[in-house]
């Protein structure tokens, strides 16, 4: 009896000594701080994640580099222009160097494929080329404006409207699905070397505003009294900085000979189709000739980078009137864009970053990148804080170790061990 006695005894001490841990150990501050910097670190990764994972289009440079030795690095410039009837009127070259010309682009390819041509000497790789593209690279460009567009029905044999709408369209160039990946609901993207300049692309919001379904390749869209044939339906993305930025609105891709066909009138030879989309395009002028000098919105590139850094020198030197001093465009380094420096750097000092956007009007997709470094400032800051909580609960665990170790616990009895316990619990529920 005595045996069960001192057996019951001692596992009653045991677990009044471990409730007493315990206790001590949930009432101490250290593990709150630590829980709280755990519970902050997990909330703001969690979504920086999600950030950035809505923003592929800044992934692209990773999306080419994969199962390859080469380094890319996606480049991006966005110019000004004027819009003579406000945004239901397409962007025009402006006077002093603020605008890219369609002349620019062929200029600005020339000066990317020696670039790139140099550098593949240089490292002993073989080089082929395309048109006037080096393989391996790739370039695209843009410009945006608002237009009234009309779905039609074919009811027998008499053309009716069946629906019509405010919508952006977005005119391309180049390789445009190469820098922004797609879902597609239906079909497909307009293919870089045009078949017909009067094919198009919507969004999934057109289309179920049109016709309550995705499934709507074929039907036919007009525009300024031109007829387009719809080939593809693309997803936008529905996120709140999405949806902020714009991206769940009616809106339509065209190709940029088409946009100049819609608002030019054909006095453009080259809308006409009969140049392919790589040719030279004359510097032409707004007045006195009936030539309309449609100004380039953004200008898109990706590079090989067999050296870091120099894609980014390579890109600058080849934009027209630019200058460090004087940048007259606005350029972004798209990779690595939503890293924890380039986020702050984009933040500090304050409001140089604001100045230098002054007077651009920039796309729907670099809306939304600028808001998500935004978004990813505050969770960058929130994660800070919590490493630091954690650094702060870790030294404070060491003090109390070290304290603890003033008094040896081979100097006390059981009895004696149990009670500065309690002493203990009870001085952390007093304070």
């Amino acid at each position: 009896m005595r045996i069960i006695e001192k057996t019951k005894t001692f596992f009653y001490k045991e677990k009044g000594k471990a409730k007493a841990r315990l206790l001590k150990l949930m009432l101490g501050a250290p593990f709150w701080i630590i829980v709280a910097a755990l519970i902050l670190i997990a909330f703001g990764a969690g979504r920086a994640i999600y950030l950035t994972d809505t923003r592929p289009d800044q992934y692209m440079a990773e999306v080419w580099q994969n199962g390859s030795e080469t380094s890319f690095r996606h480049m991006t410039v966005y110019a000004g222009g004027i819009r003579t009837g406000g945004d239901t009127s397409p962007m025009i070259c402006a006077e002093g160097g603020k605008s890219i010309r369609l002349a620019d682009i062929t200029e600005i390819r020339k000066s990317l494929q020696s670039s790139a041509s140099s550098g593949s000497e240089g490292s002993g790789k073989n080089t082929t080329f395309r048109e006037d593209k080096l393989r391996g690279w790739e370039d695209c460009y843009s410009s945006t404006v608002m237009a009234k567009v009309d779905a039609i029905k074919v009811r027998e044999g008499r053309e009716e409207t069946t629906g019509s709408a405010d919508v952006q369209l977005v005119a391309v160039g180049g390789n445009y699905k190469a820098f922004h990946p797609f879902r597609f609901m239906s079909g497909g993207f307009l293919p870089e070397t045009p078949v017909d300049n009067y094919q198009i692309v919507i969004n999934d919001v057109l289309a179920w505003k049109f016709y309550r379904s995705y499934d709507v390749t074929g039907n036919t869209l007009i525009i300024n009294g031109q007829m387009f044939t719809i080939i593809g339906v693309v997803e936008e993305k529905n996120t709140k900085v999405a949806e902020l930025a714009g991206e769940q609105t009616n809106r339509a891709f065209i190709y940029f000979a088409a946009l100049e066909k819609l608002y030019d009138g054909g006095s453009n030879p080259s809308a006409s189709g009969d140049s392919d989309d790589y040719g030279d395009y004359s510097t032409g002028s707004n007045t006195g000739n009936g030539y309309i000098d449609y100004a380039v919105q953004c200008y898109e590139a990706m590079l090989p980078e067999l050296v870091k850094g120099v894609a980014v020198s390579d890109f600058k030197n080849a934009m027209p009137n630019y200058s460090l001093t004087n940048p007259q465009v606005y350029i972004v380094n798209n990779t690595g864009r939503f890293g924890v420096t380039r986020v702050f750097d984009t933040a500090f000092p304050l409001g140089e970053t604001d100045r230098q956007r002054l007077g651009y009007e920039f796309p729907y997709w670099e809306i939304a990148a600028q808001m998500t470094e935004q978004r990813l400032l505050y969770d960058y800051i929130i994660i800070g804080v919590g490493i630091l909580l954690i650094f702060i609960g870790g030294v404070m665990i060491g003090l109390k170790f070290r304290a603890k170790r003033a008094v040896k616990p081979e100097e006390l009895d059981a009895d004696e061990e149990e009670d500065v316990i309690e002493t203990e619990t009870k001085d952390l529920l007093l304070r």
